[in-house]
């Protein structure tokens, strides 16, 4: 292999260990069968929920994932895609889940969430969490709702007091 050839596959895996390292939550899947116009569909939402989508050698991804530290993470084999998520930690699983609802053959490999591994198996569970906006609305509404009846009460003493 010349040298030229090697040190590009340096540079990427140092480019994707970078990225790991500021990530909050990484997903890795087996995108076998995914067209492209459903592959540029999901880069999109990806990118738009800030999250990025990496398709990579698997020698690539395993030394990143070696260079960041990461326990209990298997040697990656096959057609691997790698989701990292720098903004909602719950973004990727959330559309990885919804695409592989659609598509029977997608398969989770692996994931990290807040540095701590997630088994496949546990992957769809944590899908169907809401996502950060939505908690958030929920949390403000039940926050408006007590405010609001509280304030009701209070009107209704002060008509009483009249």
């Amino acid at each position: 292999m010349n040298k030229e050839v090697l040190q590009q596959k340096q540079s990427e895996v140092e480019a994707i260990t970078t990225v790991l390292k500021s990530a909050k939550s990484f997903l890795v899947f087996d995108y076998l069968g995914i067209n492209a116009k459903e592959l540029t569909l999901l880069r999109k939402k990806l990118h738009d929920g800030g999250a990025k989508l990496f398709i990579a050698k698997n020698n690539v991804f395993n030394r990143a994932i070696k260079n960041i530290g990461v326990e209990g993470f298997s040697e990656m084999s096959g057609p691997t895609a790698l989701i990292v998520s720098t903004g909602d930690e719950i973004v990727s699983f959330k559309l990885i889940h919804e695409l592989a609802q659609k598509h029977q053959f997608i398969k989770y490999k692996d994931g990290i969430l807040e540095n701590a591994h997630i088994a496949p198996s546990a992957l769809s569970k944590i899908a169907s969490i809401p996502g950060r906006q939505q908690l958030y609305s929920s949390l403000l509404s039940c926050l408006q709702g007590t405010l609001r009846n509280f304030l009701y009460t209070l009107t209704a003493y002060a008509n009483t007091k009249k």
